[in-house]
């Protein structure tokens, strides 16, 4: 038995030493106990929501490539898999609510990617925007839409109606009742409040695969044209991915096209990253700006060395390199008032980075504009020495092209 379950385990992930390792566990979430498995290793742990009455192994090859370099977390929400049913009726917001004990009975960090599918992406939808300093991505996998029962019905409510009754009419009984739940909320076109969806990367992909005899109203040219729609219009509220639109799977696009979604994943995750050294930055130039603030009004007073500590200090935490450092100071530089703010931080660079031709260079330009012409061709000549040590003609340059605007100067005073 162990054998056998060491076999699938090694078919669902493709990976040997992954899959003696790792083991599904049962996790309780109060009053009753999911299934779940954690792979990979990564910045990001990506956790996937399956669509309606599926457990967690819909989900294996997208699962395989993308715990590659990122974490995974897979589930099987309550009934589906080996988890066990809900004692209370399963609700939407009961699911969020297991979802969110899991992750915390899982121990799961933050940053996460969420991937929805169908049904799952209200799940995740409801998670992002109650846990928004969490997620930090999303990916919408063919995504049920809330309004798109009303929306059929404004085309042709009898043959919306019988969509809902033949989908009721294959429903397992386990399912009835969730299902039955699930229709209410397309009844009402709205879901319950959990909150304003911040900002962050997304991806939305839609199927719209036509069928040669559809069963469905959904699936004929005027419901596609209605799904396509309403993805169109809920990617519309992000400032940030892609509404990717594909004829080549079904409703199934993780299982028919795994690699879509692969890419998808990939594609939030780099956004997010991007968006989190862009954010970085951005705090990093509000704490400068505070400190450049405090460091001016000492400078006011004359208290010269305290600004000095106060510039240097705030420029070490921010580990920004040479070439940042000299970008903001030269910003300093072009307003009259902040000139002698923008000579302490050339100088900064001047210490923090001793052998850099191009730190002296600039500190001696900052230095022949505030009309301190002596000290600005020492810095020069400090300049050329490196530079000349370093073969860096540019810098060599530049730096004897000063020394003799001080030298013109020198003579015209």
């Amino acid at each position: 038995m162990m054998i056998k379950r060491t076999l699938l385990l090694l078919c669902f992930f493709g990976n040997m030493a992954l899959a003696m390792a790792q083991q599904t566990q049962l996790v309780n979430v109060g009053d009753h106990s999911l299934e779940m498995i954690q792979a990979g290793t990564g910045e990001y742990t990506v956790i996937f929501e399956s669509g309606f009455g599926t457990d967690y192994k819909i989900w294996g090859k997208v699962a395989s490539e993308v715990m590659n370099t990122n974490q995974v977390m897979l589930y099987s929400r309550a009934g589906t898999g080996k988890s066990e049913p809900n004692p209370k009726p399963q609700t939407l917001e009961q699911a969020v609510q297991s979802l969110t004990t899991l992750i915390e009975k899982a121990n799961l960090k933050a940053p996460f990617i969420l991937v929805g599918h169908s049904y799952g992406a209200f799940i995740i939808r409801a998670y992002a925007a109650q846990h928004p300093d969490k997620v930090k991505g999303l990916v919408f996998v063919d995504p049920a839409h809330e309004k798109l029962m009303q929306e059929l019905k404004k085309i042709d409510p009898v043959k919306a109606q019988k969509d809902v009754e033949l989908q009721n009419s294959f429903m397992p009984d386990k399912f009835k009742q969730e299902n039955e739940l699930i229709n209410q909320l397309f009844e009402k076109g709205t879901l319950p409040d959990f909150g304003k969806l911040s900002q962050v990367p997304a991806v939305v992909l839609t199927s719209v695969q036509k069928r040669t005899n559809p069963e469905l109203f959904l699936h004929e040219p005027a419901g596609v044209e209605v799904w396509r729609k309403l993805h169109s219009e809920f990617f519309g509220q992000f400032t940030s991915g892609a509404h990717i639109i594909t004829a080549n799977s079904g409703h199934n696009i993780h299982r028919e096209e795994p690699e879509l979604v692969v890419n998808a994943i990939n594609q939030v995750t780099q956004a997010a990253t991007k968006q989190k050294i862009r954010e970085e930055h951005e705090a990093k130039m509000a704490l400068l700006s505070s400190k450049f603030t405090e460091a001016t009004a000492y400078l006011k007073k004359r208290k010269d060395a305290k600004a000095e500590a106060v510039v240097f200090d705030a420029l070490k935490v921010s580990g920004f390199n040479e070439q940042t450092i000299n970008s903001i100071a030269y910003q300093q530089l072009k307003n009259p008032e902040t000139i002698t703010l923008a000579v302490l931080i050339f100088k900064y660079n001047t210490v923090q980075f001793a052998e850099s031709a191009n730190a002296f260079d600039s500190f001696g330009e900052a230095l022949m504009q505030q009309g301190k012409l002596k000290q600005a061709e020492q810095q020069f000549n400090k300049a050329i020495e490196l530079a000349t040590i370093n073969k860096d003609t540019s810098t060599l340059k530049n730096s004897r092209n000063n020394l003799e605007k001080i030298s013109e100067l020198n003579k015209s005073r």
